[in-house]
């Protein structure tokens, strides 16, 4: 082997001294220069590339052996997705075209390792923007572009062949915060509702930057109408996935591109993913789409996203709001429509305000009968002030909260026609002035309805006048009794002081003609026993009827230094066993006869002759068209007000404060009411579901206001108290 390598090497130094002894030169041609240029061109897929470098006038820079480059190049089919409309224009436009395609250029050479140790981060282009470096999977992503072909390498730098063309970022800036920024743009009106709802419009007017990823108006549309007022109506849950959408800083598009992969902290202080989606090439947050990116503020910037991240977030149960929960009780058709009419849908259905509504159901509106309800649908403004008295605006009182300001000293509460109602409760019945919470709670989304089935009436208005008690009751033709009886008193000049205060409960003319006429008479002839009577109708204080709702289940002080029970007597809630001869009717509002009864249900009617007098008048052939309502003590035991007197026969008959029950011999069906009106003398005991009571006798009148007080009317004469 020695002596083979020995020859070799003698040949080989003899044949090198012939060469040298040879007068011909042996000339070496270097090879080609092979720029970035050169390699695009001769690579037969960069032919759009290659067109748009010699447009932009940068084919001299690219062929530049002196320089090195990095070269991220679109092919041909990476051009053609752009469009030709697009791809003719750029060539039309170098300057553009130029800012384009020094995006995709560094200054310097990154091989595909270096590139990949890059991943995560952003690099400078020679166009002075940044271009995002990330990973997906094993591929290599820049900005959201893929790279396909790695380190082909040129005398000048090298080429990544990537499928997209690369758009540099936007560059412009703007002088408005996000918040006027997503006003002008038009198309966020919900998401700015959404914002000043839950508190949050000072972090967008603010002067720390913040990134914010919003959504469109359609992006909240797509969650539907009864979820977006949920939202509204819940501002901590709906705070909570607002923040969600926040990133403090300002976090441009392409820094966002290089978190391909990994995940954002949001002002909710949680982690929020963001990728690139390899299917679309487009920038996702929280796995929702990036639509537009870049929108400056001078606070930040706007990604603009498809849809809302609601995430962990639990959104409460969508109920609807207060109307779409009245409409779909069913009971209350007349108050929705009143509500429309006088346009407080709108306000009713306003999610983001709290109301707590006191609903009258349509039975309630009804009982006002028809002539009143046609006359408040001409008068709009009144209308409107009766449902706002039937409101508390900007919070939701459940019945618990309701029953503890009942219980309190002050248990007036604002109403949203500026009115005061009050709260009471008595026997574990919540009351608001006269009328019961039949049902509680029913939840809505902006707030809570209590069922009523009574329609309650804001307070009159207390007017100037010179006019005092005396001089209202002598205007008042129901009170002529009252007055000869304040002269026979000698309490004329008493209620005529303007110098004090006083309330009187005024009985009307037919209240004194419970009376009999011989006990009247001999009542107004004795001067003391009527000023005793008269005096305990007074108090030595102006009581509105807000007032005297207020003090329901209470007392109060006469001028008679007696003492006067206030109480809301709740006819519903009457019983009517077996046992009980009179009852009370909730749907028309009326006396019935009671399950003890041989027919239960029938009318109950009272008699006009039988006034003045201390028994029945209506006998024999009367007393069979008219059967009088017999029982015993523990027959009527059930309803306030009702008592026994004596018939001419010794048997006792039913009476209602004082006025002795019949039915009506033609009523042949339960409900039946035949002989309401007959011969101007029979009418129908007619009473509210519920209604104030002074010492047992019925309120039917509220607030005359006078010069020296207030009058209400009353039904009966109290003529015995404690």
């Amino acid at each position: 082997m020695k002596a083979l390598i020995k020859i070799m090497l003698v040949s080989t130094l003899a044949l090198l001294a012939a060469c040298s002894d040879d007068d011909n030169e042996v000339v070496v041609t270097p090879p080609p220069e092979n720029s970035v240029y050169d390699a695009a061109k001769a690579a037969g897929s960069f032919n759009t590339l290659v067109a748009a470098i010699d447009a932009a006038g940068l084919t001299a820079t690219l062929d530049n052996t002196d320089n090195t480059f990095t070269v991220f190049a679109p092919t041909d089919a990476a051009f053609a997705a752009l469009g030709e409309d697009t791809i003719n224009s750029l060539l039309a436009d170098p300057d553009t075209l130029s800012k384009i395609l020094t995006y995709h250029v560094l200054d310097s050479k990154v091989a595909a390792e270096a590139a990949l140790n890059l991943a995560g981060q952003t690099t400078t282009t020679v166009n002075g923007a940044k271009l995002a470096l990330s990973l997906s999977g094993d591929n290599l992503l820049i900005n959201t572009a893929t790279v396909t072909q790695t380190d082909i390498m040129t005398d000048n730098g090298i080429i990544h062949v990537i499928d997209a063309v690369l758009m540099p970022p936007s560059t412009a800036t703007s002088t408005a915060n996000i918040a006027e920024v997503a006003t002008q743009a038009g198309n966020f009106t919900t998401l700015l509702k959404a914002v000043e709802t839950a508190g949050l419009s000072g972090a967008l007017t603010g002067g720390d930057d913040l990134t914010v990823f919003a959504p469109t108006d359609a992006a909240f549309a797509a969650l539907g109408t009864k979820t977006i007022n949920t939202l509204l109506a819940n501002p901590d849950v709906l705070g909570s996935i607002l923040k969600q959408h926040i990133v403090a800083g300002k976090v441009d598009s392409v820094t966002a591109m290089s978190l391909n992969g990994k995940t954002a902290t949001t002002l909710e202080q949680n982690q929020q993913s963001v990728a690139i989606d390899a299917a679309t090439d487009m920038l996702k947050f929280a796995g929702v789409t990036v639509t537009q990116t870049d929108i400056p503020a001078s606070n930040g910037v706007i990604h603009v996203l498809d849809a809302v991240v609601v995430g962990n977030i639990s959104v409460p149960e969508s109920l609807g709001l207060i109307p779409e929960v009245a409409a779909g009780a069913g009971s209350f058709n007349t108050l929705l429509n009143l509500v429309t009419a006088t346009g407080l849908d709108a306000t009713l259905g306003d999610p983001t305000t709290k109301f707590t509504v006191f609903a009258p159901t349509d039975a309630a509106f009804a009982a006002l009968g028809q002539d009143t309800l046609d006359a408040l649908a001409a008068d709009t403004d009144k209308l409107k002030d009766i449902l706002l008295y039937h409101v508390v605006a900007g919070q939701s009182v459940m019945s618990d909260a309701a029953a503890g300001i009942a219980a309190s000293a002050d248990n007036m509460v604002a109403m949203a026609n500026t009115d005061k109602s009050a709260l009471s409760i008595v026997d574990s019945m919540l009351f608001i002035n006269d009328a019961v919470i039949r049902t509680a709670n029913v939840q809505a989304d902006n707030g809570v309805i209590h069922v009523l089935d009574k329609v309650i009436m804001p307070p009159m208005d207390k007017m100037a006048t010179e006019k005092t008690i005396v001089d209202v009751a002598m205007e008042t033709d129901d009170l002529s009794t009252l007055v000869t009886a304040l002269g026979a008193a000698n309490l004329v000049d008493t209620l005529s002081d303007t110098s004090k205060q006083f309330t009187v409960f005024a009985p009307t003319n037919r209240a004194f003609q419970k009376i009999p006429a011989d006990t009247l008479n001999a009542l107004l002839a004795d001067q003391a026993g009527l000023t005793q009577v008269l005096t305990q109708h007074v108090l030595g204080l102006e009581a509105s009827s807000s007032l005297a709702f207020s003090l329901n289940g209470k007392q109060v002080e006469t001028l008679a230094t007696n003492m006067l029970d206030l109480k809301v007597v709740d006819f519903v809630a009457t019983a009517n066993t077996d046992n009980d001869m009179v009852a009370y009717d909730a749907t028309n509002q009326r006396l019935v006869s009671g399950n003890g009864a041989a027919v239960a249900g029938k009318t109950l009617y009272v008699f006009d002759d039988d006034l003045t007098f201390a028994n029945s008048q209506c006998v024999d052939a009367c007393a069979t068209n008219w059967p009088p309502v017999i029982a015993t003590q523990e027959q009527i035991a059930n309803i306030p007000g009702l008592s026994l007197i004596a018939r001419l026969d010794g048997s006792m008959q039913a009476a209602y404060l004082g006025r002795p029950l019949y039915m009506f011999a033609q009523d042949t069906n339960p409900g039946d009411a035949m002989g309401q009106g007959v011969g101007g003398k029979w009418w129908q005991v007619s009473l509210p579901t519920s209604g104030l009571q002074v010492e047992g006798s019925n309120i039917t009148q509220v607030d005359i206001y006078t010069a020296n007080g207030v009058v209400h009317l009353i039904d009966t004469v109290i003529t015995t108290v404690n």
